[in-house]
């Protein structure tokens, strides 16, 4: 491959609109742990990191460490009925189309589990729009972004430079700037402007349509 041909897309909050399946899923669970858990706008703010973290701080408030049969439980329901909740941005489709027909390589990169990622893909037509999905399996090993990043670039056999990285949180950056990925901040996600910025994109799109231009921007 020539550089400057790779783009790496994380998938919730960049590809796909995710929050509403993820929420209901993550309040049945916490629910069924008899906890009377209200979601919020500031919810869908955890969103981005491994799942057990978000649950993790979800359970905090209520001194509750029962993290293994929260995840267990959200898992459970969002197989069954969250993940079919997903919708693609608004323009995102065209911005795939756009790179593909110019012979860009495109990637999922993401904390969601593999099985789910690829079920929601195909649920949304994208699957085919992609090269290849990197996403989470049980044993936690590709937990962190970056970990999952370089596995990605590994399989590629190729050097990093001109490789961009697009995704709307902290740890999408952070991955993007230890593997030496160009990071871009999808800014149509849940993650916030200055989050982006202070930790490391090099540049931001505000809509998914807008990623041709910024992207080719910083060619």
């Amino acid at each position: 491959m020539a550089d400057c041909n790779v783009i790496i897309f994380d998938m919730d909050g960049t590809v796909l609109d995710s929050a509403p399946g993820i929420v209901e899923s993550l309040t049945y669970a916490i629910r069924q742990l008899g906890h009377d858990f209200i979601p919020d706008a500031e919810t869908q703010k955890l969103f981005g990191p491994p799942m057990n973290q978000v649950v993790a701080e979800l359970l905090a408030p209520f001194a509750d460490d029962r993290i293994d049969e929260c995840l267990h439980l959200y898992r459970s329901h969002y197989r069954e009925q969250g993940l079919y909740q997903s919708l693609p941005y608004a323009g995102i489709t065209r911005a795939l189309s756009y790179f593909s027909e110019r012979n860009y390589s495109l990637f999922i990169a993401t904390s969601k589990r593999q099985e789910f990622a690829e079920k929601m893909l195909i649920h949304n037509g994208l699957f085919d729009s992609f090269q290849a999905i990197f996403g989470t399996s049980p044993d936690g090993k590709l937990d962190d972004k970056a970990d999952l990043v370089k596995t990605l670039l590994a399989s590629l056999a190729m050097p990093p430079s001109g490789v961009f990285m697009i995704g709307d949180k902290r740890d999408d950056m952070q991955a993007a700037r230890r593997n030496a990925v160009v990071p871009v901040g999808a800014l149509w996600g849940y993650g916030a402007v200055d989050e982006l910025k202070n930790s490391g994109a090099h540049a931001l799109a505000d809509t998914p349509w807008a990623l041709p231009g910024v992207v080719d921007d910083l060619l």
